[in-house]
């Protein structure tokens, strides 16, 4: 028996599914302005009733003065190959999520726009919201932000009085990238791009944005600040940021008279990646403090800065390449910076592990110089220190030092590439526990020296005082701070007495003199150093034949071995190897040490004799080499000798200025507003 099914009901159906099959099938709607276009004005697209959620404003060429509000998801784009100005009273596009509306979703993309003096150019306090391939000129503020989840693209931003791009966040991500923002100047502070939180950000992403010719005559200028700074007297605000990410930046042409900060990111994240970031000619005036990365992470990951290049800084006051605290692990690999001048204190790479361990490898610092205090790599931790493979030379003041560490645990110093002018100290180390092996430490006053802390700086107390000013001022950071504060104060008063095994290394001597050893309170082993040796292979050759010379460090003067541990060993500078027969490449050429072994070919091509050749290393070493021939080739063997190297210099009457640098300055950093 079947049923009959009633012809309405059928209609029904079929009318429902016209319905869905619709509503799957909607597409937004776009909506044209411009003077011969369904509309002349962006805001009366936007407020019209037919404009839904969605939808796209498409704007044809032309001028447009007019200051919009957007109060619904749109795209809000410039036609494909025209130019679209908009000349703004106050604010060109207001983005909001009010009562008015909710511009949540939206976009605002490829448009000119044309600042009043005071005005900003695009402000958006909706979520979700993208900001991209606008050109905002003038006025106080390129780009405000204060929603969530917003991303800030391929903007060319210039002339601002304040600010380029301003954040004030809650939640969400925040994501700028690849904008060039340039010529700003005003009265006061000046920043490039500043994000404060006043809530907490899943991520912030800051990638491939340039900032260039930014300045304050009479103020500060601040790149990249991540953490509201409070001035002079304050430490800056810790932004709430679980995963931050600053990659591919360009910084450069920054002038200021009291302070520059190329990046200030002060942050809770609990890891952070700051890589390849490139700052270059930060010039600060009287009274100046400039200093091209400070980063401070007081989260419990990683904090990773890496391949970043730093140059041509100058201050009044002090000035540094890359500053990075981190209270999880630090890892400060493949660095370069080179040219820091003027300052009364400049610091090339400074390090702070506050309670994990901190590893410093593979940079590279030069040109480093002030009339009073200067000092290369530095690395410091409350756990177990790695400094590794680093190079520091040209690093010139009354009082200098190229590389301090202090584990507070263990320090383990190994392959590093140490070079001073005849005077400073090559090597201080603070450490329970400190090995130092393998490492370059050439024409020094002082090639190593325990840190002792009654001969050198200020008090503990005085040392300590940052770290009570920073628990006075934020009273929210003491359970932070207060147990790093109480280890400092217990660690301090037990480093009195370093011990350091520093067995293995290269002076640039085969008989270093023990007065540039300085031990203080506890104890140096510095025996059995490296020696410098040449030998050639083959010792005997015909005109028009070569042979290898190789010079080494491999042997300790007791007569060990150490070729097995050539990875450890340094690189860098520099051999130089010479010849009276033949030549090296000319009779002269030199060659970079790798991993503690330098070659040369000696060529025979000036006829038969005795070839002397030198291989120099301050230090200089020599080899035979008989090009058969000559009338007393028949007793000419290959010998190794070594000429005696005249010791410089006077001892350095220590570094108490670069202490200060190092451990009363390590926390919190003075900004002359």
């Amino acid at each position: 028996m079947s049923t009959k099914i009633p012809k309405e009901y059928i209609k029904s159906l079929v009318l429902i599914s016209i319905v869905f099959l619709s509503a799957s099938n909607v597409s937004a709607a776009q909506w044209e302005v411009g003077s011969d276009q369904l509309y002349t004005t962006i805001q009366s697209a936007i407020d019209n009733s037919h404009t839904l959620d969605g939808d796209i404003i498409n704007v044809h060429s032309g001028t447009y003065t007019e200051d919009v509000i957007v109060h619904k998801k749109l795209s809000i784009q410039a036609n494909t190959g025209d130019r679209v100005e908009i000349n703004s009273t106050n604010t060109a596009f207001t983005v909001v999520n009010d009562s008015t509306g909710d511009g949540s979703g939206s976009t605002i993309d490829g448009f000119t726009i044309n600042n009043s003096p005071q005005g900003t150019g695009v402000n958006v306090s909706a979520d979700n919201c993208t900001v991209k391939n606008n050109e905002i000129k003038g006025g106080k503020t390129g780009i405000a932000v204060s929603g969530g989840s917003t991303t800030i693209a391929n903007n060319i931003i210039s002339g601002q009085s304040e600010t380029g791009i301003l954040g004030n966040l809650s939640h969400g991500f925040f994501t700028v990238t690849g904008n060039y923002i340039s010529n700003l100047m005003g009265e006061g502070s000046i920043n490039g791009i500043t994000v404060s939180t006043n809530g907490s950000l899943t991520d912030f992403n800051l990638n491939g944005n340039t900032l260039s010719h930014i300045s304050a005559p009479n103020g500060a200028v601040f790149g990249f600040q991540l953490g509201k700074s409070k001035g002079a007297d304050g430490n800056p605000e810790v932004a709430n940021v679980t995963h931050l990410i600053v990659t591919g930046n360009i910084i450069n042409d920054i002038n200021a008279s009291s302070a520059i900060m190329g990046m200030e990111l002060v942050s809770n994240s609990v890891n952070a990646l700051i890589l390849n970031n490139n700052i270059s000619h930060l010039q600060g005036s009287t009274n100046s403090s400039v200093y091209a990365v400070e980063a401070a992470i007081v989260g419990n990951g990683t904090v990773m800065v890496s391949k970043n290049i730093i140059s041509h800084i100058v201050a009044q006051q002090q000035a540094a390449g890359i500053v990075t605290v981190a209270l999880g692990d630090l890892l400060l690999e493949n660095n370069q910076v080179i040219n820091i001048s003027k300052a009364n204190a400049s610091v090339a790479i400074l390090g702070l592990g506050l309670l994990n361990n901190a590893t410093l490898k593979n940079n590279s610092v030069s040109n480093i110089t002030s009339p009073q205090v200067a000092a290369g790599i530095l690395g410091v931790a409350l756990s177990n220190l790695n400094m590794e493979y680093n190079t520091a030379n040209g690093v010139d003041g009354a009082n200098d030092v190229s590389m301090v560490a202090a584990g507070f645990n263990t320090s383990k110093v190994t392959g590093n590439n140490l070079e001073g002018d005849g005077s400073g100290i090559g090597l201080v180390i603070c450490s329970f526990n400190g090995t130092v092996n393998y490492n370059r430490i050439a024409n020094y006053d002082y090639y190593i020296q325990n840190f002792l802390f009654s001969n050198f700086g200020p008090s503990i107390d005085e040392m300590l005082k940052p770290l009570d000013e920073a628990i006075k001022n934020h009273p929210e950071l003491e359970p932070i701070l207060k147990p790093i504060r109480d280890d400092l104060d217990k660690m301090f008063h037990q480093l009195e007495n370093s011990n350091t095994t520093a067995t293995y290394n290269w002076y640039g001597t085969n008989a270093p003199d023990p007065s540039k050893f300085f031990s203080g309170n506890g104890t140096l082993n510095y025996y059995p150093w490296l020696v410098l040796n040449v030998n050639a292979n083959p010792s005997t050759i015909n005109p028009g034949e070569s042979s290898t010379i190789t010079a080494d460090v491999f042997h300790d003067v007791a007569g060990g071995d150490h070729s097995k541990d050539a990875s450890l060993f340094f690189s860098g500078s520099r051999v130089i190897f010479t010849t009276n027969l033949g030549n090296v490449g000319s009779k002269s050429v030199t060659v970079p040490w790798t991993n503690g072994l330098a070659r040369a070919i000696l060529r025979a091509d000036e006829g038969a004799g005795i070839a002397t050749v030198t291989a120099a290393d301050y230090q200089v070493v020599q080899t035979l080499i008989n090009i058969q021939g000559a009338s007393n080739s028949a007793n000419a063997v290959s010998t190794t000798r070594t000429v005696g190297m005249k010791n410089t210099g006077q001892p350095l009457a220590g570094i108490v200025m670069s202490i200060l640098l190092v451990l009363g300055g390590m926390i919190s950093v003075r900004k002359n507003q």
